[in-house]
């Protein structure tokens, strides 16, 4: 028998739209795994000996949290060391990737677009192991290992990623990798200063071997996802088909153009609070000096990519949510500091910021997932307060009353629901 489950006595935040929607009185039934009815204003009648009744208490119900740039390889106490990572015993990596699944659903989010794993098979082993109910965590698009050019960042033998020369190399990495099982492909096409030797403005890759990366996902249900820094990088995977398009720091006229021509089938993912974190002196005590900071030039790429996401938004082209949480600077758990960046520095209200956590990346992701709507799966996080008069509700862990993924509950705050 399906379980029905009755949300009620709370405030329902839909994140269907309305750039000036705020949390209203309503309940919310689900069916299974979906849900099923919505109501604003009014109590859904039910025949309480049927379904379960679950009083919100005043909390607000909104969509789980979304994020498209995840490296869930790196474990709770990462700093910036991929080469220890990928030299843990498997055994004892696997407990650590389980320990950030854990983390990032009681913190709310219920999607996870993989970025690259540091041990390969990371994602693909979480997400069985999630899907089979064996530890907790979202759901999981997987991703593989990143996969670079020769002779550009992250492109030398022996190095974390996979290495490829010319369009029938990378054919063949992505059918490999999605032969596996991978469906979030990860390509190095630029630079990134923090490398000084590779300047974020370099372009690697071509468009010829973007676009047969492109199709042989395609043809697997699969999809390619960049790192992207500079603006000729950004053109390039907009022209080619890339999906979503990691960080976009730098944009110009022609790379604007780009991303205009796609319309609703690009999504920009830009990684704010990373730049901003190591700008403003976040990563200091882990290495990241101030001298170092001005070598790698993200002060002058914060401000650029500033002023190319007010672009992008005044264009319409959809952001997502997400990017390089892990580090000491951008500790596991602080997730939702994106969105409160997006508030402070590009001057989205909060409902529009939540939006990039949600009704953008249920499409991006190909989900059915991201509003509280009729027919959609019941993926749902319960906070106490109100997110859209104060973004930073998302990230208090004390806040965060229940999760809810395809209609069970997966994760309740005992101390509020015994």
């Amino acid at each position: 028998m399906v379980e029905r489950i009755l949300l009620t006595n709370g405030r329902v935040l839909t994140c269907g739209g309305d750039p000036a929607e705020r949390p209203l009185a309503g309940d919310v039934l689900i069916e299974g795994n979906r849900i099923a009815e919505v109501s604003i204003g009014a109590d859904i009648q039910v025949d309480p000996g049927a379904v379960r009744v679950v009083d919100l208490r005043g909390a607000t119900v909104l969509p789980g949290l979304g994020d498209a740039h995840t490296h869930i390889s790196w474990p709770l106490d990462f700093v910036f060391d991929h080469a220890a990572v990928a030299a843990t015993p498997p055994g004892r990596h696997m407990l650590d990737v389980a320990a950030v699944a854990k983390t990032y659903l009681q913190s709310g989010y219920t999607l996870l677009i993989g970025a690259g794993a540091t041990q390969p098979d990371d994602d693909l082993l979480i997400h069985d192991a999630v899907e089979r109910g064996l530890v907790p965590g979202p759901r999981i698009i997987p991703c593989g290992a990143m996969i670079a050019e020769r002779g550009g960042l992250g492109g030398e033998e022996g190095g974390l990623m996979e290495v490829v020369d010319g369009v029938r190399d990378i054919r063949e990495v992505v059918a490999r990798q999605c032969d596996s099982g991978v469906r979030s492909l990860k390509l190095f096409i630029s630079g990134d200063g923090v490398v000084p030797e590779f300047p974020s403005e370099d372009i690697y890759m071509n468009d010829e071997m973007l676009s047969a990366a492109v199709e042989v996902a395609d043809s697997y249900g699969a999809f390619i996802v960049v790192h992207a820094r500079g603006a000729a990088s950004v053109a390039m995977a907009a022209r080619t088909g890339v999906r979503i398009i990691h960080h976009a720091c730098f944009l110009d006229d022609r790379a604007l153009s780009a991303l205009e021509a796609r319309g609703d089938d690009v999504w920009v993912c830009p990684g704010l609070h990373y730049l901003y974190a190591v700008v403003s002196g976040g990563a200091e005590q882990w290495g990241m000096t101030a001298e170092r900071v001005d070598a790698s030039g993200y002060r002058d790429e914060l401000r650029a990519q500033v002023d190319g996401l007010h672009k992008l938004k005044a264009a319409g082209i959809k952001i997502l949510s997400g990017g390089d949480f892990g580090h000491q600077w951008t500790r596991h758990g602080t997730y939702a500091a994106e969105l409160q960046r997006y508030v402070e520095l590009i001057d989205m209200s909060p409902i529009e910021a939540i939006h990039t956590a949600t009704r953008n990346i249920g499409p991006a992701a190909g989900f059915e997932v991201g509003e509280i709507r009729a027919g959609l799966l019941a993926d749902l996080i319960v906070v106490d307060g109100d997110p859209t008069a104060d973004i930073t509700v998302l990230q208090d862990h004390s806040k965060m009353r229940a999760v809810m993924k395809d209609g069970a509950f997966a994760y309740v705050d005992p101390e509020v629901y015994p």
